[in-house]
């Protein structure tokens, strides 16, 4: 079998049951203070790791009100939305590392004081007729398995990456979210404003865009089954745009600034302008030849 394959077999795989369930919710039965288990010693100091690391002030409420009061939340934006999911995922690349480095740290003192451990099985004579003997030598051998292993500390390892990518994935979602949101709210907006044709001149010149207005330049000055294709494409009823075609063929001044948009727009295009130099190379007059001088 494949290493990687191997590896993947190992990783312990989320129960079926508890599907579209939160596995992160906190237990409400008490713990025992006095006899702490595995679980809430392993809870405890990723508490506390989290706390040195991660912990920060609380600002007094005075302060969060004059906070408040002076800045202004940021208008939300596909823009902004996308440099906080950024900066989201640059600090979880930095908490991942500190939390790799915690854990090292770890299981290097848990090596440390296995290997400072003194193991007493060795000078012992163990009595097979005595049942406690033989179990507390069974023990001690377990404990040395154990400890060889590092089941535990794996699994602990284990809990505390899945709990920081957790709260990571809890912050990240709903921005993700609100960026698809604006996005589809820009989508549709941009759809609505190219569905509006112009009726006038004036309409067309306070057209903010100059994308748009382009395209309509464009339009007007078209061949019929152009416009037709344009039409189609923008969702441009046929009644909408017959008052500004109108204008365009009947007024001669605004034909004139439409054919001089369109102008500008061959000259200013880099892909027009490499077109035109191959058309001029390829008009070029041949060299002259002379019959030989005899």
């Amino acid at each position: 079998m494949h290493p990687s394959n191997t590896n993947r077999a190992n990783l312990r795989q989320p129960d079926p049951g508890f599907k579209g369930r939160n596995g992160f919710r906190e237990s409400h039965i008490p713990v025992d203070k006095d006899h702490p288990d595995d679980i809430t010693l392993r809870n405890h100091r990723l508490a506390q790791y989290v706390l040195s690391h991660k912990g920060s002030y609380l600002p007094s409420p005075d302060a969060l009100r004059d906070l408040g009061k002076t800045n202004a939340p940021p208008v939300d934006t596909v823009a902004n939305v996308e440099a906080k999911i950024k900066e989201i995922k640059a600090q979880h690349a930095k908490d991942l590392e500190c939390l790799f480095a915690f854990q090292a740290a770890e299981y290097h003192q848990e090596v440390l004081d296995h290997q400072r451990c003194f193991d007493d099985s060795d000078y012992m004579v163990i009595d097979e007729s005595y049942p406690s003997q033989v179990e507390f030598r069974e023990e001690l051998f377990a404990l040395d398995k154990r400890m060889r292993q590092m089941s535990r500390f794996k699994r602990d390892m284990d809990d505390g990456l899945s709990m920081l990518r957790y709260t990571h994935l809890k912050t990240l979602l709903p921005l993700i979210q609100k960026r698809n949101a604006l996005k589809a709210r820009e989508q549709l907006a941009r759809k609505q404003r190219d569905a509006r044709f112009p009726q006038t001149v004036e309409e067309y010149r306070q057209i903010p865009e100059r994308d748009v207005r382009l395209r309509i330049a464009r339009f007007l000055s078209s061949s019929d089954m152009e416009q037709e294709r344009m039409m189609q494409e923008f969702q441009w009823a046929y009644r909408g745009v017959q008052r500004l075609l109108s204008t365009y063929k009947s007024s001669m001044q605004f034909k004139t600034e439409i054919d001089d948009t369109i102008k500008d727009i061959h000259a200013t295009d880099p892909r027009r302008r490499a077109t035109q130099i191959a058309k001029s190379a390829e008009q070029a007059l041949p060299y002259a030849t002379f019959a030989p001088i005899s």
